[in-house]
């Protein structure tokens, strides 16, 4: 119990470690969207285990490639 307690206590104190990012991938692309667009594009990320900017990204290469491309 007392490990787990200084466990909490070290991983509050060392504080969130931001995402290590490819460096590979530093270009954006923005694009504007409703609201509505937004919200059914997160929760279509969220049903495929995926953050947003993964899940656009596997949709427009991987899927798009793989549907109607290679067909």
């Amino acid at each position: 119990m007392l490990e787990d307690i200084k466990e909490i206590i070290k991983l509050f104190l060392e504080g969130k470690k931001d995402k290590q990012y490819d460096p590979y991938r530093d270009d954006r692309i923005y694009v504007r969207v409703t609201k509505d667009e937004k919200d059914m594009i997160k929760n279509l990320a969220k049903l495929q285990h995926r953050d947003v900017s993964n899940f656009i990204r596997w949709l427009a290469l991987s899927k798009y490639l793989d549907d109607f491309i290679k067909q």
